[in-house]
């Protein structure tokens, strides 16, 4: 079945009503805010992540974690990156062996109409399929809006700087957010600060950008 990325992103439990999920697309920013909040809500669940390549080099690899539930935890989150067709007849058998304790995530980049694995997912309603398009600004402006609920000086304005400074990349404005949050810890945004904060794109030290911002 097919699912809206805006949909998952408003309300993530919806998830629950799919054995299983596959991302597909060109925003890998969004693909990875998902998967961030898919671990959230799955708090002390244990989180296997595999690419294709290691599936295709030992097919057992899959099967052995669907067989093996650990001792300490109730969940088991498995994450499949990269996949394709070439795993396809593997994923329609672990989707078929699958326990209610496991629940499964692909992650794929393009996947054209003729892909068997897109196909698949789109038609069974147990299954879930969650196109990722690139974002636009207003989707963009909304996502950085409710990242920085609560902040003042938050023009539309700054949230321009801000989509500007990243080249719309999803990304990247999580980036700068997490440095506007380190920052701005009174959650008052200062225009001119910011700027300077901005245009320190490659310094990881805090330290140094602070220090920057306040020259």
């Amino acid at each position: 079945m097919i699912i809206k990325s805006y949909i998952i992103e408003k309300d993530l439990n919806s998830i629950n009503n799919y054995t299983s999920l596959l991302f597909y697309g060109e925003n890998d920013g969004l693909k990875e805010d998902i998967k961030s909040e898919i671990k959230k809500i799955n708090k002390g669940a244990e989180i296997i992540n595999l690419f294709q390549e290691e599936i295709i080099k030992n097919n057992s690899i899959v099967l052995n974690e669907l067989d093996n539930l650990s001792l300490f935890s109730e969940k088991k989150i498995l994450f499949i990156y990269e996949a394709t067709d070439k795993v396809f007849k593997l994923i329609y058998e672990i989707l078929d062996k699958r326990n209610e304790q496991t629940k499964i995530f692909l992650f794929s980049r393009a996947l054209d109409k003729r892909s068997k694995l897109r196909a698949h997912y789109e038609k069974n309603k147990d299954l879930g399929i969650i196109p990722c398009y690139h974002d636009n600004e207003r989707t963009l402006s909304s996502y950085i809006s409710t990242k920085l609920k609560g902040y003042t000086g938050l023009s539309q304005e700054v949230i321009n700087l801000i989509m500007d400074n990243s080249n719309n990349d999803r990304r990247l404005i999580n980036a700068e957010i997490i440095k506007i949050k380190n920052f701005f810890i009174e959650k008052k945004i200062d225009k001119e600060s910011l700027i300077n904060l901005l245009n320190i794109k490659f310094d990881d030290d805090f330290n140094k950008i602070r220090d920057a911002s306040l020259v």
